[in-house]
């Protein structure tokens, strides 16, 4: 059996008991193999078991480079148990850079998993006023899940009335049909008239600001909730702990 043969069959625990006492006679025998076996070892607890076949085909890619004058080194990696080693190195260096630098957070996920149009909560108030027909057209087009129609019933109707709660719905429906940029003015606003549904605001425009990209502002948002103490308050402190 070939000695590369023997010690990935070693490295993977896969050895029969003639090879075992073929790989017992190399290692004891053949200080280069020794160090080979070494070497690969410490490749594999570095990288990973499941890794190891695409770093070797990298480690035989780059070895073909070399002997084909592609790639231009110095005389040291043209011995291979040189080459494995720097490759040890590579990956020692390439883990530190993952450990110094996580990778980035999915905003637009974390917006996906969190995003839920905010219940109706007004039409049962206004339903046997008969003079709020248009509100009612508005909420019954939101609760049908027709967002865009929804969205411009309620800007006109905020228009026409100044009632701050419209604005909070525009933006949920906005949101719904992936208009956040719009949602982010129309939730800023309703946030500065300060009416009783403010809060439920706050937290829409902290996901509207994930779902842009723009964490601080999100984790602004977020830790203000948590302060207040308001609406969706647990639901921000878990957002929180995965964006820090």
């Amino acid at each position: 059996m070939e000695r590369e043969e023997l010690i990935d069959k070693f490295i993977r625990g896969t050895l029969t008991q003639d090879e075992k006492t073929q790989f017992d006679e190399l290692h004891e025998s053949d200080l280069s193999f020794k160090e080979e076996v070494a070497i690969l070892t410490d490749l594999a607890v570095i990288s990973g078991v499941e890794d190891r076949e695409q770093l070797r085909q990298h480690i035989n890619d780059f070895e073909s480079k070399i002997t084909s004058k592609e790639t231009k080194v110095i005389p040291l990696f043209l011995n291979k148990k040189w080459l494995i080693a720097a490759s040890i190195v590579l990956i020692a260096v390439i883990g530190g850079i993952t450990l110094l630098n996580p990778p980035a957070i999915d905003t637009t996920a974390l917006y996906a998993a969190n995003f839920e149009p905010y219940k109706n909560v007004v039409t049962p108030i206004i339903r046997g006023e008969t003079d709020e027909n248009e509100e009612v057209t508005a909420f019954t087009l939101y609760e049908a899940k027709e967002y865009t129609k929804a969205a411009d019933q309620f800007g006109h109707l905020f228009t026409t009335t100044k009632k701050p709660y419209l604005l909070l719905y525009q933006a949920n429906a906005l949101l719904a049909v992936d208009q956040s940029k719009e949602a982010i003015t129309i939730l800023e606003q309703h946030i500065e008239l300060n009416d009783q549904l403010v809060e439920r605001s706050r937290w829409y425009l902290a996901l509207a600001y994930l779902k842009e990209n723009r964490k601080e502002e999100a984790t602004f948002i977020l830790n203000e909730i948590v302060r207040r103490g308001a609406f969706k308050q647990s639901d921000a402190k878990k957002l929180l702990e995965k964006l820090n």
